[in-house]
């Protein structure tokens, strides 16, 4: 069975922001990086659309093992709900955790609240004298 291609309308923006706020609550949990990687590889344990909201499902069941952090679950959570009320599918979820595995190998928290936090504020913060 093939999966129809999605219908999303978003902007790369939000995904790459939200690829930032899992990254970095991965840090501020201290998950292990293989955790995130078994949370990409859950997006192909289904296919269609429905994926995003069964890896959002296994990222809650990791926290709820204390294999991942609550904050960062929380994050998923919100980002591929929000991808798959907007008629996304695999390819941004993959975009979003991709991402979020970037930021996290970046080893860098910033000094603000994660629920606002975008690309932009986090580069600006990385690139600042004295970090």
């Amino acid at each position: 069975m093939s999966s129809k291609p999605s219908s999303c309308n978003v902007e790369e923006k939000l995904l790459f922001d939200h690829g930032t706020r899992i990254g970095v609550a991965a840090l501020i949990d201290r998950v292990a990086r293989s955790q995130i990687e078994n949370i990409i590889a859950s997006l192909d344990t289904v296919e269609g659309r429905e994926a995003l909201l069964v890896t959002a499902a296994f990222a809650r069941r990791q926290a709820k093992r204390n294999k991942v952090g609550t904050k960062m679950a929380n994050f998923i959570v919100k980002a591929l709900l929000e991808l798959y009320e907007k008629g996304c599918g695999k390819e941004e979820a993959r975009k979003v955790l991709g991402f979020a595995k970037w930021i996290y190998e970046i080893e860098f928290t910033p000094r603000v609240n994660v629920e606002r936090l975008t690309l932009q504020e986090y580069l600006k913060q990385l690139a600042s004298p004295g970090r």
